[in-house]
């Protein structure tokens, strides 16, 4: 295989990575309205269900960085895949079992936070400076696609078993139906599994084990000691790393894995019926593709600021525009209807299309590109650990929360947040395209990009 063939290969590759990413969060979108419908669990127990792969993607992402440095980045690729295809069965042999379903999905996401990781961080190493927005890119890129499939599995599962809200389907139907959601999400992770043994090993992580065996050697045949280290409390390692949490945090504070898992429920609740609201929900994941597509050939040529910038006023706009739907509704100014469905449809394609457009594809970047080669592993560990936590936290006590609040203020909170990620951008993010990551590590020890 050429070079260039190779590179299209790893590409394609990390991208089903992201692939998985997409089904882990989606997947449950297809299902909930038949799991609920069933009625397994009160909505509290429902939430943990949809949470708890969020969850899992957090305590996924802690030990990424150590499995990353110490067995490779395409080992740490392959027990992501194998984590992923083994919650599969766990999930739909639950029978409705709350402990195990929570656990399945729990597993699920433990496969999602550490693909999150090390699959960014080994197209970044792997990556030449002038394609790895692009490259990268693609793990949003596929992540969508996942997004888009799942969804389009829901509509076909909805079309062959009827809707979840029909009270002309039997309860083993719609048993039926939720399984399938979920052993149609198997497919993709079996290619990904077996595509991975074609993959190089990240030449940093080669570089890094060769140079300790060197150091292991020099170090016998001198006892001089040790040459000190920076200190980890440094401008060059505090200031990237705190940016990349705070971006990686208001990504998800604008609530989009979150809401995301949610969204036939939410369309249901503004006024869309049954399977309208599939289609309402296939929509929003087709802009969100597109729209990946539109921002994967812009990073390299726009730059991350700008896409940032551009993206999180949109996202705002947007969930400003669902907020006051939904204020509609619940002040009694009108009635949910399909013309506030729609409205609320339309508005959440805003958001979805510019989180797509913007921090959908450069939140991978930011992971990758900020944190200098010293504390890249388990600084993208920790910075994806808090933006699942946050995600976790939203999607854990969203039903608890509407309920206090209603959906208006639930989706103005929302848009507030994302008011400080548009600051974050525009005023504290370098612009980093076309730079090698020793160049960005400089600017942050010198202030100044080469």
């Amino acid at each position: 295989m050429t070079q260039k063939g190779y590179i299209i290969y790893l590409m394609a590759m990390a991208g089903l990575g992201g692939l998985l990413y997409g089904i882990d969060v989606g997947a449950i979108a297809s299902a909930l309205p038949y799991i609920k419908a069933l009625s397994y669990f009160s909505e509290a127990k429902l939430s943990t269900v949809v949470g708890a792969v969020l969850f899992g993607s957090v305590i996924g992402s802690l030990p990424a960085g150590v499995f990353a440095e110490w067995l490779g980045r395409k080992k740490a690729i392959l027990i992501g895949s194998i984590v992923f295809l083994a919650s599969i069965p766990m999930i739909v042999f639950s029978d409705g079992n709350y402990g195990v379903m929570v656990a399945g999905r729990f597993v699920q996401g433990a496969s999602a936070g550490l693909l999150g990781v090390v699959i960014p961080m080994y197209l970044a190493e792997c990556l030449p400076p002038e394609s790895r927005g692009k490259g990268t890119g693609l793990f949003q890129l596929f992540l969508t696609t996942g997004l888009v499939f799942m969804a389009l599995v829901g509509v076909g599962v909805t079309k062959f078993f009827g809707p979840a809200d029909s009270e002309t389907i039997s309860a083993a139907t719609k048993v039926a139906a939720w399984k399938t959601v979920f052993w149609l999400s198997a497919i993709p992770g079996v290619i990904f599994l077996f595509g991975i043994f074609g993959l190089k090993e990240s030449p940093t992580w080669l570089k890094k084990v060769a140079d300790k065996k060197a150091g292991i050697v020099e170090k016998k045949e001198d006892s001089a000691a040790p040459v000190a280290k920076d200190s980890l409390f440094s401008r060059k390692y505090v200031y990237p790393f705190c940016l990349a949490v705070i971006v990686l945090a208001c990504t998800q504070a604008t609530g989009i894995n979150s809401v995301l898992n949610y969204s036939v429920d939410i369309f249901n609740k503004s006024g869309l019926p049954g399977i309208v609201a599939n289609y309402a929900d296939t929509a929003i994941k087709i802009v969100n593709l597109v729209m990946t597509i539109l921002a994967v050939s812009l990073v390299d040529r726009k730059g991350r600021t700008f896409l940032l910038k551009m993206g999180t006023l949109g996202i705002i706009v947007g969930l400003t525009g669902v907020g006051a739907s939904f204020f509609c509704i619940e002040h009694n100014i009108c009635a949910a209807s399909q013309i506030t469905g729609w409205a609320t449809a339309i508005s959440f394609m805003i958001f979805i299309g510019f989180f797509a457009s913007g921090p959908g594809v450069c939140v991978w970047l930011a992971l990758s590109e900020l944190m200098p080669a010293r504390i890249r592993a388990n600084g993208m560990a920790i910075a994806l650990l808090i933006n699942q936590g946050v995600s976790t936290t939203i999607a854990s006590v969203f039903y608890p929360w509407v309920n206090a609040v209603g959906y208006a203020w639930v989706f103005f909170t929302l848009a507030l947040c994302t008011v400080v990620y548009f600051i974050t951008a525009a005023f504290f993010m370098p612009e980093t395209k076309g730079r090698t990551l020793e160049e960005i590590e400089r600017y942050f020890s010198t202030g100044k990009m080469d």
